[in-house]
């Protein structure tokens, strides 16, 4: 009898943790999702010269990656069987998707120098676009002509600047 029940608090322990093995999984998966996010805002880059890493970058990042929380507890629930963690998770993911909404509108710790890390990337995107993009139309590829020639300029401004700043 005493043995029975060695064996079955060990196979409650094991239980245990699997059911942790696959929170810890979803902690990983979490945080591979944010880091391949804001990997991938820098897609449209033109330059790696033009890469600069921001609190913008790490807002959207954060604001893609909530919502995949959200889907991923909902829809794969059954894999994730404790209720008050997964309530907590969804709880706490709303919060990050509304937070990280709010830090991007209105530019939450956002000042001269991270303003100038975000739009960098950001010009370098649209040189990016006029660059690759297939237009036909004139006066398209005459704008596009034109926005390159100010954006260059003005990514060029603005490195200079944050190099003032940096030092």
């Amino acid at each position: 009898m005493k043995s029975e029940h060695v064996e079955h608090q060990g196979s409650d322990r094991e239980h245990a943790v699997i059911k942790l093995g696959h929170y810890l999984r979803f902690l990983l998966m979490t945080a591979l999702m944010f880091v391949s996010m804001y990997a991938l805002m820098y897609a449209m880059v033109n330059a790696f010269a033009n890469v600069f890493n921001s609190f913008n970058q790490f807002y959207m990042a954060g604001l893609m990656t909530a919502p995949m929380v959200l889907i991923e507890i909902l829809l794969m629930g059954s894999m994730y069987k404790n209720k008050k963690l997964n309530l907590a998770i969804i709880v706490v993911s709303v919060i990050a998707l509304v937070g990280f909404w709010f830090s991007i509108r209105e530019q939450t710790a956002i000042g001269d120098k991270q303003f100038l890390r975000s739009m960098i990337p950001h010009h370098a995107g649209a040189i990016l676009m006029c660059n690759e993009a297939s237009v036909s139309d004139q006066e398209i590829k005459a704008l596009c002509g034109e926005i390159v020639a100010s954006q260059e300029r003005e990514i060029e401004q603005m490195k200079s600047i944050l190099n003032r700043l940096e030092k």
